[in-house]
């Protein structure tokens, strides 16, 4: 699912020009002719008292929309050519809401451009449209488990996961786990519980309805019907960031049009590009076959895998006793305090080799969890079925804008 675009559309050049130091500014244009609110980063008096304002800026705002808003930002203060900013969630625009969604970036796309057209249609005309570059892109699809009972317990489990480069960010909250660096120009993944955020996303709307909101009282209504709330529970949903960086290197054109008719050609690269961006995460998941609960069953694992076989064919009990010994002590003290006792590549090599006898990295991470073997039974359940992101009700949302005849 299309979870979130953010577009960026650059000013026709002949409205702009830049000078021998490189910065650029406006021709002939004065940003209080475009309609939008400004705000100063500096302000002065001078001997008569009257106040004037410097360093204009066009702070982020929410342009009204027929459920939820769509943040729009003009940019012409910085050293890059001007340019709008446009980011929202294609499927709150279309339906009010994103429990789930296309992954048509075409039709998200142009409701957005659509509401920029109605907030602004001056600015809009001033727009070079067919140059606009997407800027991310937020793909999202959803592992589904029978409660929420049990979707929690995974919730838990995905917070010590983390594998190669793909590891767990400082940022963290009580609904979401965040993986890779916040500052990342690539890409960043999340997971977190899809009903617990809607319950949240529902209460705000229901009191902004209160305030006789009426895109809230719309989107209100939408998030009532006990379907779509009934879809929400259970739901673990694994959300990908592709930043235009990222995009790039993967080959993906990163201009609006050309990315519309990329998809055209290839209608599941969203899908293909998700798998690729959270690849790590799954990969850490992988390998757990069963439910060890005791020492005797842990050393039948290690002493059945070819890793503990010599060149003759023999197990070696030196391996056996140092996969063992390395097992328990994830036990007792846990995988990352373990790290500063051994050497990077010793430490790496028994890792590796330990889940070459059966057990995940991610059962591994968890092992000195007291807890860890009430989850480990769910770790098949972490499976996202492709075909099962919809349910049988869902209808294709109609745009407010006839975009294919503009």
């Amino acid at each position: 699912m299309l979870d979130h675009l953010r577009i960026n559309i650059p000013f026709e050049s002949s409205f702009y020009s830049v000078d021998p130091e490189g910065r650029y500014f406006f021709i002939d244009v004065d940003p209080h002719t475009l309609e939008i609110p400004l705000a100063s980063r500096s302000v002065h008096k001078d001997d008569e008292g009257q106040i004037s304002a410097s360093a204009l800026f066009h702070p982020y705002e929410s342009v009204p929309t027929h459920f939820t808003g769509m943040s729009l930002k003009v940019n012409f203060d910085s050293a890059y050519a001007p340019y709008v900013q446009i980011q929202a969630s294609p499927a709150k625009l279309l339906q009010g809401h994103n429990v789930f969604g296309s992954d048509n970036i075409e039709q998200g796309a142009f409701e957005m451009l659509g509401y920029l057209s109605v907030a602004y249609p001056l600015l809009s005309r001033m727009l070079d449209v067919c140059n606009a570059w997407v800027s991310h892109i937020d793909v999202t699809y959803s592992a589904r488990v029978k409660d929420q009972h049990t979707a929690t317990k995974i919730h838990e489990f995905m917070r010590r996961v983390s594998n190669g480069q793909t590891q767990l960010s400082k940022k963290q909250m009580d609904n979401t786990i965040y993986w890779g660096g916040i500052h990342s120009r690539l890409i960043n993944i999340k997971c977190y519980l899809k009903y617990v955020e809607f319950l949240n996303q529902f209460e705000e709307q229901k009191q902004l309805a209160k305030s006789n909101n009426k895109s809230a009282m719309r989107v209100v209504e939408i998030m009532s019907d006990i379907r779509l709330i009934n879809w929400a529970v259970g739901c673990i949903r694994f959300e990908a960031r592709l930043k235009k960086r990222w995009l790039e290197r993967n080959n993906i054109p990163t201009n609006l049009f050309e990315l519309i008719n990329f998809q055209r050609d290839n209608p599941n690269i969203l899908r293909t590009l998700w798998t690729k961006a959270t690849s790590s995460i799954f990969d850490a998941l992988r390998g757990q076959t069963m439910k060890l609960t005791d020492d005797r069953s842990v050393l039948n694992a290690i002493e059945s895998s070819e890793i503990v076989l010599t060149k003759s064919g023999k197990v070696s009990p030196t391996k056996v006793r140092n996969l063992f010994a390395m097992y328990c002590l994830i036990r007792e003290k846990g995988i990352s305090e373990l790290k500063s006792t051994y050497s990077k590549t010793s430490f790496h090599r028994l890792i590796a080799d330990l889940c070459l006898c059966g057990f995940s990295k991610a059962y591994l991470q968890n092992l000195h969890d007291e807890k860890s073997s009430n989850v480990i039974p769910f770790m098949k359940l972490v499976e996202i079925d492709f075909n099962q992101q919809l349910p049988d009700w869902y209808e294709e949302p109609l745009s407010q804008f006839n975009y294919k005849i503009a």
